[in-house]
Parts: structure tokens; sequence; C-alpha cells
């Protein structure tokens, strides 16, 4: 099942191409119903008899896969789409552009995940980008084997999981690999986007506690078989003077969630509501939290675990907006050792306005929107008829 950290972007595109005069469509799960009628946007469902085909738990699965693309067809032959947008590791929308003859484009994180030539990074780094693309492309062509497609040709690799265009959230001078990656990736800012539905809890909390002191915001994503360091951030900031706002909904694990009373925690925080109130973030390095804070010039203390969150932590290490620490190792005092450095030196926040500034040059939505108009023109040829769309959506593994 998606989570709002993956369809949010799609709809900050959506409602962009919508005010150009395109025609959108979502397939995608029936929990996102409600916010896309109120943004004006149509969900298609899975036939007559609705159910749930984005899986976020088994996104690599055949059978997962299969019934996303099931969905995908469907919406297709209901809507017409001169495109197909997807999700990075999403298969379904890259399966049936092929089968369907469109073009499909694919939205990235905030990092680069596979080989390029860039010489500055790291051994350790391109074997994880090799593993990564050799692992994925065994989960493409097992489900491939299973839709009893023809086998694909190996000399495309990564090309099968790029789409016709890739949508790379980021900016060049956060991404190591910009001078090696192939053409049709293209760095389009921060595609955020959030519902303008304030959350009066939380304002009344920030109200509240305003006199207490400055505010961290704390995004917990999951960290795979490595547990969580929540604990290690009740110990050291549970009973302060500092407020923490925390979002926790994909930390998973079986620790109990304590919450003192500088805290203030949900399953899912409007991160925009905290982040121009915020002096520093805590978290993963999902894509979500990171662009969240660069967009407004804040340093980050991270705790990567798998996923994208290893390649997006290096880049924001190498950038100089972050600290990192081993969630596997981290000790209340390196915790608060690290955090105090981070507090400090003006070096980390400098850095975080530097970048914040290459950000506010590029409008990701508008970006995003002109790419896919580029696409939908060149995709006519091969069998487009009528309407833009986002007809295939999930953002599986490791994400916000």
């Amino acid at each position: 099942m998606a989570s709002p950290g993956h369809v949010f972007p799609m709809v900050g595109i959506s409602l962009e191409l919508a005010r150009r005069g395109h025609e959108v469509a979502f397939a995608t799960s029936g929990k996102f119903s409600d916010l896309l009628q109120e943004q004006g946007l149509r969900r298609i469902p899975l036939g007559s008899r609705d159910g749930e085909s984005f899986h976020l738990e088994t996104w690599w699965e055949p059978t997962s896969i299969a019934l996303q693309s099931g969905h995908i067809h469907f919406a297709v032959e209901e809507f017409h789409p001169d495109v197909l947008i997807g999700g990075q590791l999403t298969y379904g929308p890259i399966i049936m552009a092929e089968v369907l003859s469109l073009p499909v484009a694919i939205l990235g994180f905030a990092a680069y995940l596979f080989p390029g030539t860039d010489e500055e990074v790291s051994n350790e780094a391109d074997d994880r980008a090799s593993w990564r693309l050799k692992s994925m492309l065994e989960s493409f062509y097992r489900a491939r084997k299973f839709l009893r497609l023809p086998d694909a040709s190996s000399e495309r690799a990564a090309g099968h999981l790029l789409g016709d265009l890739f949508l790379l959230q980021s900016v060049p001078e956060l991404e190591p690999r910009a001078t090696g990656m192939p053409q049709r990736v293209h760095c389009v800012g921060s595609c955020l986007w959030e519902p303008a539905r304030p959350d009066e809890q939380l304002l009344n909390w920030l109200d509240d506690t305003r006199d207490i002191g400055p505010i961290i915001y704390v995004q917990h994503g999951r960290l795979f078989h490595l547990g969580t360091f929540w604990s290690t951030i009740v110990d050291c900031l549970g009973g302060t003077n500092i407020r923490v706002v925390a979002s926790v909904g994909r930390m998973g694990g079986d620790e109990v969630v304590r919450s003192p009373s500088n805290f203030f925690v949900r399953d899912h925080v409007p991160q925009g509501q905290v982040l121009p109130l915020a002096t520093a973030v805590i978290g993963t390095a999902n894509t979500t939290a990171v662009l969240g804070a660069l967009s407004y010039g804040l340093p980050l203390l991270l705790l990567p675990g798998g996923g994208e969150q290893l390649e997006v932590a290096a880049a924001c290490e190498r950038a100089g907006v972050a600290k990192l620490l081993d969630p596997e190792t981290v000790t209340p005092d390196s915790f608060r050792a690290t955090l105090s450095q981070i507090g400090k030196s003006g070096e980390f926040r400098a850095s975080a306005q530097k970048i914040r500034s290459k950000f506010m040059k590029i409008n990701g939505h508008s970006r995003a929107s002109d790419l896919l108009e580029s696409l939908a023109k060149r995709g006519v040829s091969r069998g487009a008829r009528g309407d833009m769309g986002i007809s295939g959506h999930v953002h599986p593994c490791g994400g916000s």
C-alpha cells in the first residue's frame, strides 16, 4: 500500500499538469480516494469490484506486480493516456507501457541509485549501486516471466528500470553521479506537495509550547532489519527544553513509542507545518524528509538503514548539510555530541542554505511537467490517444 510520502509528489505534478489543461487520472490505493477527489483528480478503481492493488510491503513479488499491472491495464482502457507515470521501484507502469506501446516516466528519489561513472563516488557506493541494479533486474525479470512476457534484452541493463524519462528529485550540486547518468535522467529539484489542511492539534501544541524552546523535526522511517533508534531520541531529548515533533508511522519494529511531554508524536505529521519553525531535522534519510529539510535550509542528523537512505545520506554528508550516525551502534552520548555539533557549528546551516538556494531555482512540479509534455509529444507515434495521465502509481521501497 502506498504512503502519503509516495503519492503526494505525484499529486503536486498532476495539479500542475491539470493547470496546463491536461487530464490526469490515478490508479492507486483506494485510501487516497478522498484526497484525490478533494484536489479534483480522478482515481480509476480496480474494475467494478475495487480492491487494493498496490502493496508497499511486497513490491518485488511477481504476484503483486501482476495485480498492479492489471489495475494499470484497466485504467489505460478506461482513460486512454498519452503517458504513464510511476514510482522508481514500480514495475507495473514499465511493463504495461511496453505491452501497450506507451511512453513511461519514472519519478525517482533524492539520489540516483544505479551505477554511474563519477570517479568521486566511493567504491562502497559503486558496489551498492551494482548490487541494487542486479537485484532489481532479477525481480523485474521474474515478474516478466510470471506474466509470460518475452525475455528482456540484458543489453539495456538499468534502462529497463528508468523508463523513457526518469525524474530525479535532486539538483546537480547534491548528486555525485550528475555527470555520469543516462541522458533520460533529469534533475527536477523537489516535487514535494502536501494538502492544504492544517493539523489543528499540531498547531495548538506548537502554540501551547511556544515558550519552551527550539523545535527539532524527527522523521523515523523504516530501518528494515536494524530495529529503531527511538529510545535514543527519547533518552536524549525527553524532558529537555527542546520541542520534538515526530512522524513515526513508517518506523516499524515492535518498540512501544514513548512520548515525553515535550514531544508531539503522530504516525504522519504534515512536515510543511513544522519545518518553517524548526532548527534541525533528525531522520533516516528518506527522500521526503531530506527534501523538506533542504527546502528550508535546515541541517540534518541522519541515521540511514537501507533502501534509498544510504545514498541520500551520503549525498547530504558530501554536501556538508548533514552528520551521519550508524543506527546499529549509536549511543546516547554519540547522539548528543553529534546533535550538539550540528547545532553549534554554523557550517552545516550555511551549507544547507546554499543547497536550498539551488532547489529554489527549480520549480519541481513545473520542471517535471515540462519534461512530461515533451515525452507525450515524442510518444504520439507510439499509440497515444488524447490525454496525459498518471495511470499507475506506487513508490514502494524505502519511502518516508
